[in-house]
């Protein structure tokens, strides 16, 4: 038995996970999120700013010390969109290394897209059916799937930060996703949804005042109700927003363009409905540590 920690470094927000890990078994002990948003004010130029950094440098730091006081000997550190893309990524990691004393692991988008599968499949694979996982992210975008036999693992720079802050159009946004399909998708297939744009649509399609995995964990989101949210959001402030159940603070003004990927994704792969799944990529890199 081993009591391993990950902390996942994202566009936006940053996620600590602890388990105790027995024959390949996860339990989970704890887990904590921060939004200290890595990726804001990239602009197109994908440079990491300095108070953003500064951000996230002591929310590591304050997971480190929680994913320590819940018995984890080692925590990874690992870094996605935001860092991947960054120009300045060198820069970035030694900052971060430099504060919090841990090195930093910086994923492939190939990496991210096989350690969500890992994460969010367990619970859904169904015989006969191909599980194919939709990983929507602040700066980037993963889908797997099985197809004539091999994982098809894709990755684009397309996330709901990264369209909120019109670092590309939507136009573009579009082209882009369409790189996610590499091959041909068998006929009959279960989209499986993980990230914070799923489990927040599905908070809401609750009325969640408070978030509660079990209810949101599973639960199946249908196209046309993924469209009615885009369409109520759209002409919403930020603070309009946050009157409805279900929305983070922290979520609340990225959210349209989430659930704009959400809807492209489902068109594109011809499916009426997404199971949500609130396991993903910390499970993943739990499995893998």
């Amino acid at each position: 038995m081993m009591i391993k920690g990950v902390i996942d470094m994202g566009t936006n927000s940053m996620r600590l996970a602890v388990a105790e890990v027995e024959n390949g078994k996860l339990t989970m002990l704890g887990q904590k999120v921060l939004y200290p948003r890595m990726g804001e004010g990239m602009g197109r130029e994908r440079r990491i700013q300095a108070l953003p950094l500064e951000r996230n440098a002591e929310a590591a730091v304050e997971l480190l010390k929680q994913g320590h006081s819940w018995g984890a000997e080692v925590i990874h550190l690992t870094a996605t969109s935001a860092v991947r893309e960054a120009i300045n990524k060198e820069e970035v990691c030694r900052y971060m290394e430099e504060k919090t004393g841990v090195k930093v692991e910086v994923l492939s988008g190939e990496q991210e897209a096989q350690l969500s599968y890992l994460g969010a499949s367990e619970d859904f694979v169904q015989e006969g059916r191909t599980l194919a996982v939709l990983d929507i992210g602040g700066g980037s975008t993963e889908l797997v799937y099985q197809s004539k036999g091999e994982l098809c693992r894709a990755s684009v720079p397309v996330g709901a930060v990264a369209l909120a802050e019109e670092r590309l159009s939507w136009a573009e946004a579009r082209q882009m996703l369409q790189k996610l399909v590499k091959m041909p998708l068998p006929q009959d297939i279960l989209l499986v949804g993980v990230g914070g744009t799923h489990t927040c649509l599905a908070s809401m399609e609750q009325e969640l005042k408070e978030y509660d995995s079990k209810l949101v964990h599973g639960f199946q989101l249908k196209k046309t109700r993924a469209a009615y949210w885009l369409e109520r959001l759209l002409p919403m402030t930020t603070e309009e927003r946050l009157s409805i159940a279900g929305i983070t603070p922290q979520r609340a003004d990225i959210l349209p363009a989430g659930a704009w990927i959400v809807l492209q994704m489902m068109e594109m792969l011809q499916q009426e409905t997404i199971t949500v799944s609130d396991k993903g990529l910390v499970y993943g890199l739990l499995l893998k540590a």
